[in-house]
């Protein structure tokens, strides 16, 4: 039994992959918006870093798609107060 659920645990911890996404945000006006944006992706379970950037409005967020995915990644930066498209 302990070697079947070692083997199930590799098997999920195979499956799971690091993922990059960019997001194009609306709403932002300062360096301060990015910022909060930045904050609010971050505790996103699963998120590994949150790169904003205020130029060209766009956050890099990379993270861990056996725990986030892009809808939980877009519900926090909704939640934050803007709006993400790709």
């Amino acid at each position: 039994m302990k070697t079947f659920l070692a083997a199930l645990l590799l098997a999920l911890a195979a499956r799971a992959a690091e993922q990059s996404l960019t997001l194009k945000i609306d709403g932002w006006h300062s360096k301060g918006d990015a910022y909060k944006t930045e904050q609010a992706v971050r505790e996103v379970k699963g998120v590994k870093s949150a790169s904003a950037d205020a130029v060209k409005k766009e956050i890099t967020v990379v993270f861990d798609d056996a725990q986030a995915n892009a809808g939980a990644i877009q519900k926090a930066i909704s939640e934050a107060g803007y709006v993400s498209h790709r």
